[in-house]
């Protein structure tokens, strides 16, 4: 099954990070359709900053929400998969 993730849109260079190795990446905009996100149906949701995302309480005690402030991609991504194991 090919991998899933849900980047915030203003984090282009890690959605293409993310792309480049075959996940299938959903763009994240801050509007109505942040709460439609099912955490059960994705590795991560990545966002710049968690305290800033609009995110339901659900969705953050999910454990799949990754922040990537001050990360580069591939930092991003590292951080992503040790939650995955």
């Amino acid at each position: 099954m090919k991998k899933r993730v849900v980047i915030e849109n203003r984090l282009q260079d890690v959605k293409n990070y993310f792309a480049d190795r075959g996940y299938d990446v959903r763009a994240l905009h801050f509007n109505n359709e942040i709460h439609d996100i099912d955490p059960n149906l994705y590795d991560a949701i990545i966002v710049n900053d968690m305290n800033n995302a609009n995110l339901s309480s659900q969705t953050k005690k999910s454990g799949k929400v990754v922040e990537a402030m001050g990360l580069v991609p591939h930092q991003v991504y590292d951080k992503m998969t040790e939650r995955v194991r």
